[in-house]
């Protein structure tokens, strides 16, 4: 009976996929390539692995290899070489990355060609659960030190076994980023992408006029666009920039204009917005959403040629580097820009929400092992690495001796190197810094369990415990806050900080029950989530629009339009659901206080 349950939940997923992937418009030759799924990434990684002179890991006997599976576009994919391939090795294990997509992530479950180690889709977890493809963990707990060591995983793994078990009291994965977040220990980008900030240079430069309203930022991105259209180089600046590659569970361009005024994208799956500061929900299909306000808002940005034209072409790499080079004026959609070339700016009014403690990690984005792995003690010491603050230190910044170094006493700091590395990259993280060995630093952008402010083994020379990123470290956030562009920003708005400016206009929140509240959640059935996808693409497609729509006639009719088919597909159904998951949520929340 038990065999024929795992059977059934088995083709229950599989059919689920299959047809998510119908709705992308995949052909029916695609079904018998995605049971190849691991051995085509095996294959490309040891030709690749060739072609650079050399053998897999699982192929030189040194450590056994491992495929991993990431939660987003953000990794590399192929077997990770240079320090990091080193440094892994070191840990035992080298780890061949494999490429992520969407239509990979529904290929990978249909077929349950599972990697050794991935992470976890939220809406898969009790199903893969269920029918057997992710290891039961409990047995190997004690097998990871730098897990048992990390005091907030206790809380973690009470919550895991409660609520991300499928019922079973088990744990089949770990949730991620627990713990503080590094930006807790930062005078600068203290709220991260959770403001509007603007290229401060050029901001200066029309005269730094007053910003009232969010319609008052679109006049200043004009000014600042006509002020300076091109680089020295003849590339074009803009006023604001988006992107069509994070689109995987929603609009995602909504983040920044939520964030920017205390909101939360969360809940959009389900057409709901979140007000983190105010601790409400309500439905993005009212023209008093801030959904719709957005929406406006950027269109408004396209009709008047503020907004990147290819903004509809542009994925998340292309975005972030238009964005960190200081080609957006004002930063939105999806990225954020960072100091010293963007600050924040408070615009009257608005209320700017951030919690810095993730009690429970993050349920959204969980990861296990494959139950059917052969290289179990790899996968066990790659998942206690990354319950390791130090080891996210190395794998984040480099080896020690590089860009930072410690003594013998644990006492850490930036290398003359390191830190004019940092100075003149204006950063505050490593990325680009070249090793004696002539590697270049990239950036390692993949959750671990432990959040980017967990505490290392070491200290500063005042004593003061260090996170295990430099960004959070009190050298760099000295240097960031003493350079000129940060006494301008002082000078300018008459504030000595972000954080200060926001209680003093009394427009700081940062309830953590709003964002603990979503821990809780369940997920909805098969037959819903079919509704939710179908809607999702019906929102997405209609946003894209919107926001180019020539003129408000097309708006409001691409609007009513958008509206009818979400109604017609079941929306307030959807919407009903959720407030109720919410609700119970809320409440589980309050009795665990």
């Amino acid at each position: 009976m038990k065999r024929t349950t795992k059977r059934l939940i088995s083709t229950a997923l599989a059919g689920v996929m299959l047809l998510t992937m119908a709705g992308c418009g995949k052909n029916g030759g695609t079904d018998a390539a995605n049971t190849e799924t691991g051995k085509t990434e095996t294959a490309k990684t040891e030709a690749a692995a060739k072609d650079n002179g050399g053998e897999t890991g699982a192929n030189n006997g040194a450590v056994p290899t491992i495929t991993f599976y990431p939660s987003a576009a953000n990794l590399s994919s192929g077997l990770v070489g240079g320090f990091r391939g080193d440094y892994f090795a070191s840990r035992g294990f080298a780890l061949d990355v494999w490429a992520y997509s969407d239509e990979k992530t529904n290929a990978i479950l249909a077929s349950g060609d599972l990697p050794d180690v991935m992470f976890i889709p939220e809406n898969s977890l009790d199903i893969m659960i269920e029918s057997g493809m992710l290891l039961n963990l409990d047995d190997y707990l004690d097998d990871m030190p730098h897990l048992q060591a990390y005091e907030p995983m206790e809380t973690a793994l009470k919550y895991i076994r409660e609520y991300k078990s499928a019922g079973t009291g088990s744990v089949y994965g770990l949730t991620t980023d627990v713990g503080d977040n590094m930006a807790r220990y930062k005078s600068i980008d203290s709220t991260e992408r959770n403001a509007v900030k603007l290229r401060w240079d050029v901001y200066e430069e029309i005269g730094a006029p007053q910003m009232n309203s969010m319609d008052d930022v679109l006049d200043v991105m004009e000014q600042m666009l006509a002020a300076r259209p091109t680089a020295e180089d003849g590339t074009p600046y803009y006023g604001t920039v988006l992107n069509n590659g994070s689109d995987s569970n929603y609009w995602a361009n909504m983040v920044m204009w939520y964030r920017m005024q205390g909101y939360s994208e969360v809940q959009l799956p389900y057409l709901l917005e979140a007000n983190m500061a105010e601790g409400t929900y309500s439905s993005i299909l009212s023209k008093d959403s801030m959904y719709y306000k957005g929406l406006k808002w950027y269109n408004e940005a396209y009709r008047r040629g503020i907004m990147d034209p290819e903004s509809i072409n542009n994925d998340r790499p292309t975005q972030k580097i238009k964005v960190d080079e200081g080609y957006a004026m004002i930063p939105s959609g999806y990225l954020p820009g960072w100091a010293p070339t963007y600050y924040e700016y408070y615009i009257p009014g608005t209320k700017v929400y951030y919690n810095y403690t993730a009690t429970y990690g993050k349920s959204r984005v969980m990861i296990g092992i494959n139950a059917n792995t052969k290289n179990l003690d790899a996968c066990l010491a790659f998942l206690d690495m990354l319950c390791d603050p130090d080891a996210f230190l190395t794998v984040s910044s480099g080896p020690e001796g590089e860009c930072w170094e410690a003594d013998e006493n644990g006492v850490a700091g930036l290398t003359e190197a390191g830190r004019a590395h940092m100075e003149k990259a204006k950063m505050g993280d490593s990325s680009g810094f070249v090793l004696s060995s002539g590697e270049k630093m990239e950036l390692w952008n993949t959750p671990w369990v432990v959040a980017n402010g967990a505490i290392t083994s070491y200290k500063d020379a005042d004593g003061t415990p260090l996170c295990c990123t430099t960004t959070g470290w009190p050298e760099v956030d000295s240097f960031g806050s003493q350079n000129e562009s940060f006494k301008s920003w002082q000078e300018v708005t008459g504030h000595e900080s972000w954080k200060e400016w926001l209680e003093s206009e009394h427009a700081y929140f940062n309830d953590p029950d709003m964002e603990d509240v979503n821990n809780f959640t369940t997920n909805p059935d098969d037959m819903m989530k079919l509704t939710v996808d179908a809607i999702k693409d019906k929102v997405v497609n209609a946003s894209w629009q919107m926001v180019y729509a020539e003129d408000e006639a097309s708006f409001d009719s691409l609007w009513d339009k958008m509206v009818s088919d979400c109604e017609g597909l079941g929306a307030q159904e959807i919407i009903d659901w959720r407030l109720g998951d919410l609700k119970n949520a809320s409440e589980i929340v309050k009795t665990l206080k």
